[in-house]
């Protein structure tokens, strides 16, 4: 892989985790210093490069409005080929292209366990990692090597995991192995 297709994969990845984080794309800046690059300039060539391929838009009447396409979503995801670009990825790498710092991770949703608060099955979690919780936190919990979301209360001397779907029963554990806390949730589709 050049050099160059790198960075634009590094500038794609950094603007997608900050549209899942904050909600707005970084600025010129911010993606400079994140990808080593110091000129604006070379910046915007990046960028240029990245809409003209389709894996990102901009609104030419906003500042700060770039956007990670459907497209683009995908490269990063599942590793789809660009002979273009030359960004395969393996699979190895996609596990920590959504890592945003040690504490905070991705998780996709695998039950419909939380149905009922809308958090649904392949649904993208963001989740705080810490090993304790209050009650009602959401809660990633590991157990029979199995990891679930659950609502976390304390009662007594054990621990009532709550699923927030009609159909499912609590579990009640001693002392469950709690993964963390579930901060925000990202669904790339439109039911």
């Amino acid at each position: 892989m050049t050099q160059k297709p790198r960075k634009q994969l590094e500038i794609l990845q950094f603007i997608y985790d900050k549209q899942l984080t904050n909600g707005y794309p970084p600025t010129i800046r911010e993606i400079g210093a994140k990808v080593g690059l110091a000129s604006s300039s070379t910046v915007h060539g990046h960028l240029e490069r990245l809409q003209k391929k389709g894996l990102t838009t901009k609104d030419a009447e906003k500042t700060r409005a770039i956007k990670v396409t459907p497209q683009g979503i995908a490269l990063l995801k599942h590793g789809h080929h660009d002979p273009e670009m030359d960004l395969s990825i393996t699979e190895k790498t996609a596990q920590h292209l959504f890592s945003f710092d040690e504490d905070v991770f991705i998780q996709q949703q695998r039950s419909n366990s939380m149905l009922n608060i809308g958090i649904l099955n392949n649904d993208y979690l963001m989740v705080k990692k810490q090993q304790t919780a209050f009650d009602g936190d959401i809660v990633v919990v590991k157990i029979n090597d199995e990891t679930n979301v659950y609502r976390y209360f304390k009662e007594g001397n054990h621990c009532r995991l709550q699923p927030e779907n009609s159909n499912l029963k609590p579990v009640t554990m001693a002392n469950p192995t709690i993964i963390g806390r579930v901060i925000g949730v990202y669904r790339d589709y439109v039911n």
